[in-house]
């Protein structure tokens, strides 16, 4: 992203949310009666003029893994999990949306300093009350682990936590994304989970989405936000594999569209350069608490 500037795309990921709760059929994948309120002036005249109505095959992304994660979130929270780590939390709205859950679990939102302050700023305009179970956490994942920005939070090690990684895994390098899943699985509680997604090489792109696909790489380019990291699933997932996870479900996107797409009229098919892994900490071959 571009220095001293919140991110584009988590702004834009809030209009999609947006849209779809303006626009979209229920039950909607994700109900987000606050995406409006977090996007700038502009972006929100833009969103109420009902000039686009149904999300494209790119906004699907963010519906669709949003729906995914809050599934699993909720038997986690179901298994005794009381803590909840959002990764690039953007303009993440769960915290808002789900009252019931707050209850339950403890949130700690990760993002870059910009972003995060120019959310904040934009809660505290609207005079939004927040849950006392909401924690944020300034960090850069380019220059630092997860476990050093947790450190500096009331976060605790000794239980157990559930992950979400979503939207930022490809604007990091390769090798910051390898560290940071390296101190997850060393550093925190056995039967810890997290899920996140991740781009893949363009071969492993279906053939219809390529153009659109290497659009959508060329405009978070010309934003400032280039996505610096393409992955093959099958050696990515054996290498988290041998890190000390569990792989307990890797979602391909033909699974995705099946799972939460069909039969809706509302949005298009997400496209299939995402894919998505569901990871356990085994703590096989480390030293893990717990």
């Amino acid at each position: 992203m571009k220095k001293n500037t919140p991110s584009h795309l988590a702004e834009l990921c809030a209009a999609i949310r947006a849209v779809h709760f303006l626009y979209g059929e229920r039950p909607f994948l994700i109900e987000d009666p606050f995406a409006i309120e977090l996007i700038g002036p502009e972006m929100r005249e833009y969103v109420m003029s009902g000039k686009q109505t149904r999300p494209s095959s790119s906004a699907a992304i963010v519906l669709g893994r949003a729906r995914y994660t809050e599934n699993l979130l909720e038997e986690a929270i179901r298994s005794g999990i009381d803590q909840y780590v959002i990764l690039g939390a953007g303009m993440d709205t769960f915290a808002l949306r789900r009252p019931d859950l707050m209850e339950k679990v403890r949130v700690y939102e990760i993002d870059h300093p910009e972003t995060q302050a120019w959310k904040q700023d934009m809660l505290a305009h609207l005079d939004r009350e927040l849950p006392a179970t909401l924690e944020f956490i300034p960090a850069d994942l380019e220059h630092e682990t997860i476990t050093d920005a947790l450190g500096r939070s009331s976060f605790r090690k000794e239980s157990r936590v559930f992950f979400s990684w979503l939207g930022t895994v490809p604007y990091l390098t390769h090798e910051a994304v390898i560290r940071s899943l390296e101190s997850l699985a060393a550093s925190f509680c056995t039967g810890s989970e997290i899920i996140f997604d991740y781009n893949v090489s363009m071969e492993f792109v279906y053939p219809e989405d390529v153009p659109e696909v290497e659009i959508g790489h060329q405009h978070a380019a010309k934003v400032g936000e280039a996505k610096l990291s393409f992955l093959d699933p099958q050696v990515f997932l054996d290498q988290v594999g041998k890190m000390g996870f569990e792989v307990v479900e890797s979602l391909t996107p033909k699974e995705m569209r099946e799972r939460y797409f069909s039969g809706r009229n509302d949005v298009e098919l997400p496209l299939s350069h995402h894919y998505y892994a569901y990871l356990r900490i085994s703590g096989f071959g480390h030293d893990n608490r717990g």
